[in-house]
């Protein structure tokens, strides 16, 4: 494709999504890149000038997005391409400034989202994960770096509980922005309400973006949900919100940007001041039933492969965490999945079984085993 601008930008996506393409760059003074199978692409023979880089944010966006931008935000949009007798191809977005070679510039990053979310038997999901996905109450957070699948994973484990004809599941997800719908999902006694952050619901006072998600708790303990999804857990007001919601009868579902259970435990009770912590991390330990990190790596041949650690938290693993100081917790982790005295694997130990699957290569195996150690 040639030079482009927004009124091409659908064709160009299409496109890309026939191609297989997981995400979409276009940046001022480049071409348009697309990682296809893992590798980066150039899709367009023209760079994208700054005036079709501005028109792009404001078909997506809105005539104030390129304003925001100047201003020093982000935008996290989605957008939608309705085609006759097809459906609708939905993309996640984030537009962001920065320095590019000879001045300032904007990169958009699109994500392309299957319409209804994968049948979980197509992830390669471990029996202990999807056999503890649905507790009466507590806390299950799926973790990762961004691009590691978490969204993937998450919907397909509530599309398995939805789909059940005695699930009488209430779920209310609240997601920025929501990526997998259920549109095509059968539920024969379970309903799914979906609420985009920050434009569906936002805060009428004072309340800070960052505690948006705290907002979102509360409104779901109004509802009466069965089960409450939270797009991230990403500062201790929503980290305290999820956690009260959890031990006060609910499921919650959440998602950090963190690598490893030991990392994760680290990372929920860090934003804390020092005279809440213990008692914080106390909560969060009682409500928590399930760590899950995936990570998406190169798998022998091309594409990716889902590469998790994860570790159940039933009652005995619990009570021997609190029995330990908290500075210790993620050592201890490891430490109760290494002697199989907790339900649990490594990430070394799962990237290890796809190198004996022969489904990754010595030397990316290499490199995961490096990182689990750290």
């Amino acid at each position: 494709m040639g030079h482009l601008d927004y009124t091409k930008l659908d064709d160009l996506l299409i496109w890309a999504t026939e191609k297989k393409a997981s995400d979409i760059t276009i940046q001022t003074n480049l071409e348009v890149m697309a990682d296809i199978g893992g590798g980066i692409h150039r899709i367009t023979d023209v760079k994208t000038s700054k005036a079709d880089v501005d028109g792009i944010v404001r078909y997506i966006y809105g005539e104030n997005g390129p304003a925001e931008i100047l201003g020093g935000g982000d935008l996290d949009p989605s957008h939608e391409i309705r085609i006759k007798g097809v459906g609708t191809k939905r993309y996640r977005v984030n537009v962001t400034g920065g320095r590019i070679p000879g001045g300032e510039g904007v990169q958009i990053t699109l994500r392309t989202l299957p319409e209804n979310p994968i049948h979980i038997s197509k992830l390669g999901i471990e029996d202990d994960i999807i056999k503890n996905f649905r507790p009466e109450q507590g806390l299950i957070l799926v973790t990762g770096p961004t691009g590691s699948g978490k969204s993937t994973l998450l919907s397909s484990g509530l599309r398995m509980l939805v789909e059940k004809p005695d699930g009488n599941e209430k779920i209310l997800e609240y997601s920025s922005p929501i990526e997998y719908v259920y549109d095509g999902i059968d539920m024969p006694s379970s309903l799914v309400f979906q609420t985009h952050a920050g434009v569906h619901l936002r805060p009428r006072g004072e309340e800070s973006e960052e505690s948006i998600f705290a907002l979102c708790v509360r409104n779901a303990l109004r509802r009466k949900p069965t089960i409450i999804v939270i797009g991230e857990a990403r500062d201790k007001a929503t980290i305290a919100a999820t956690t009260e919601a959890a031990l006060t009868g609910h499921l919650v579902f959440s998602t950090m940007h963190t690598i490893g259970v030991g990392p994760t435990l680290r990372r929920a009770v860090m934003p804390f001041p020092e005279s809440t912590r213990a008692a914080m991390a106390i909560d969060i330990m009682e409500s928590l039933r399930m760590i899950v990190t995936q990570l998406l790596i190169p798998k022998k041949g091309g594409g990716k492969v889902g590469c998790r650690e994860y570790m159940v938290f039933d009652e005995g693993t619990r009570e021997s965490f609190l029995r330990e100081s908290i500075d210790t917790w993620p050592r201890h982790a490891r430490k109760l999945i290494a002697s199989q005295a907790a339900v649990g694997k490594t990430m070394i130990d799962s990237s290890l079984e796809l190198l004996k699957q022969d489904l990754i290569t010595e030397e990316t195996f290499e490199r995961v085993a490096a990182k689990g150690k750290v």
